[in-house]
């Protein structure tokens, strides 16, 4: 269950604005949807949260370490993402769209859909 609050527009005459967007819905097990974003500094390290994931859902999820100056320290991600698109492919995406939007201390939620679309021809 889901509930969405319309956007709400704040205004004072000579101020600056504020949009507010309020998303409600009730908490859902396992706390990670496709993919968890770990900051290098986030308030809980990777192995520590991959653990607690696995104690709710067991063999679901693969953490996944990520080497260099990034402000990301790992991936946690779903492994039926894994087995549509190899870590080799993913993780790069993944690191080219968060990184820009957070700082080490940030664990970012990531939704992702994977689609795979096959053609085949034939001779007649």
């Amino acid at each position: 269950m889901t509930e969405s609050v319309d956007d709400i527009a704040i205004a004072s005459p000579g101020r600056a604005t504020a949009r507010l967007r309020i998303d409600i819905s009730r908490f859902r097990l396992p706390p990670v949807d496709s993919v968890l974003v770990i900051g290098r500094r986030a308030m809980i390290g990777p192995k520590a949260m991959a653990k607690a994931v696995e104690e709710m859902v067991p063999q679901a999820f693969e953490l996944i370490a990520v080497d260099g100056d990034s402000p990301v320290e790992a991936l946690l991600v779903r492994k039926v993402h894994l087995r549509r698109l190899p870590r080799e492919r993913l993780v790069p995406i993944m690191l080219r769209h968060v990184e820009g939007l957070m700082d080490e201390q940030d664990m970012l939620h990531v939704r992702l859909e994977i689609e795979v679309s096959v053609t085949e021809q034939v001779e007649l």
